[in-house]
């Protein structure tokens, strides 16, 4: 009796291990086939997106007018922050590719200078237009080389589970199309000679060159991101709004934030991982006619941003249109000082006064209390220094970067000279020449 009742509970035992053993067989290789297919659908995304960031590229070759660069390029620099996201979803941590986002990380940020940040407001000059040809040039042999193993990926049915062993195999050879399709580009990138950007560029490039040390706050997931977009966007949901991490080589540990926006384009934005902070948004749409003037687009760029919870005492500083848009450069004050390290700029939609872009970077990477050392000239021993040639109209007391990225407190002299509008900048301590901008 005891014989068969032990037989029974074994049988029993055995039938439920072997059931549970085929659940989890079943739901492991479940797993498996979805990790392969998230793979698979941003390594096919890439190799779209960088075909089509090339074709956009030589498109803005093509053009060369402020009216469809501006377009052309955000366009670009759009492609640009989600092929950077497509790059983080792949399994390539183990392995270098530090040059190769380097370059799509350079592609987006002279796009967005060109594009975004002067608005339109001047086609290229002769130094950008080279650095576009090579961009393009480069952007076209990365886009082969990746078009090469979208080739073999398909005609082989490689699959990328196999890719992500092989690069956990470090103390033996392997032997992967796809590892070596992506070694290939990397190296065919880092021994390219470096990219000639200007004067302005590079020293955009150091601005970039940000401290996450500087933010503060907790890191936050792939739903708080999205989140803060939705709040940003001014959405009650997170419905049709998704968040991807930024691989290796991305300027800063981000989140790249995409939303559905029905008829019109999606909006994009960057959110940073540590903190959740909206370094970049864009939420681009045809603006119907104006209804509204500068000055009050001027207030709903100033409203959003407080809604935002950035700065209570802002200014704006300067202020451009395009395409029925106003662009807005923004900066917050310290005892009525102007904070130009922090600078922010919107655009506004001078239909309704929609918000349709932010870069709040230099904001969120500079911002914080400053102890602000005190004037050792005054404005008017300042002025001195300034040509006398400068029909002077402005004077501003202001904290900006020097010639060396240092912040300096200086004296800011806005002036007319032969029908140009210049700003000059000269330290408040000891009268030496900051820096001259001149203004389009």
């Amino acid at each position: 009796m005891f014989s068969r009742i032990t037989s029974v509970v074994l049988l029993v035992a055995l039938v439920v291990a072997g059931f549970w053993g085929y659940r989890e067989h079943k739901e492991k290789q479940a797993l498996l086939l979805k990790t392969e297919n998230q793979y698979q659908r941003a390594f096919h995304d890439l190799s779209d997106r960088m075909n089509l960031l090339q074709d956009q590229l030589g498109k803005s070759l093509a053009i060369n007018t402020k009216k469809q660069l501006t377009p052309s390029l955000t366009e670009v620099w759009k492609l640009a922050a989600e092929a950077r996201s497509d790059v983080g979803q792949l399994p390539l941590s183990l392995m270098p590719f530090n040059n190769t986002m380097e370059f799509i990380n350079d592609v987006g940020n002279f796009s967005y200078r060109t594009a975004v940040e002067r608005d339109g407001k001047q086609g290229l000059n002769d130094q950008e237009f080279k650095t576009l040809t090579e961009l393009y040039k480069r952007s076209k042999k990365l886009e082969n080389q990746l078009a090469d193993v979208q080739s073999n990926v398909i005609k082989y049915n490689l699959r990328w589970m196999d890719a992500e062993l092989a690069l956990t195999q470090t103390k033996k050879q392997t032997d992967n199309q796809i590892v070596d399709g992506f070694h290939a580009m990397e190296k065919s990138v880092k021994n390219s000679a470096p990219l000639n950007f200007g004067p302005s560029m590079k020293s955009m490039k150091n601005r970039n060159s940000v401290n996450v040390q500087n933010l503060t706050g907790p890191q936050v997931s792939e739903q708080e991101a999205a989140k803060i977009a939705a709040k940003w966007l001014g959405k009650s949901s997170t419905d049709g709004i998704h968040a991807k991490q930024n691989g290796k080589g991305a300027p800063y540990p981000s989140y790249t934030v995409t939303a559905d926006q029905g008829n019109r384009k999606g909006a994009i934005l960057t959110v940073t991982v540590k903190g959740g902070r909206v370094t970049n948004l864009l939420n681009d749409r045809t603006v119907n006619d104006e209804k509204i003037d500068l000055s009050q687009g001027a207030q709903k760029a100033i409203d959003y941003l407080k809604a935002q919870n950035i700065g209570n005492d802002l200014e704006v500083v300067n202020i451009d249109t395009h395409d029925k848009i106003g662009v807005y450069d923004i900066v917050p004050r310290q005892d009525g000082i102007r904070l130009y390290p922090d600078k922010l700029t919107v655009q506004v939609a001078l239909d309704n006064g929609e918000i349709l872009g932010v870069n709040s970077r230099e904001y969120m990477f500079n911002h914080r209390p400053r102890t602000l050392a005190k004037a050792a000239i005054s404005a008017q021993q300042g002025r001195t220094f300034v040509s006398p040639r400068v029909n002077l109209q402005e004077t501003h007391l202001v904290v900006a970067h020097n010639a060396q990225n240092e912040e300096v407190l200086a004296y800011e002299y806005v002036g007319t000279m032969d029908r140009d509008t210049y700003k000059v900048y000269v330290s408040a301590l000891n009268g030496d020449e900051v820096g001259v901008e001149k203004l389009n």
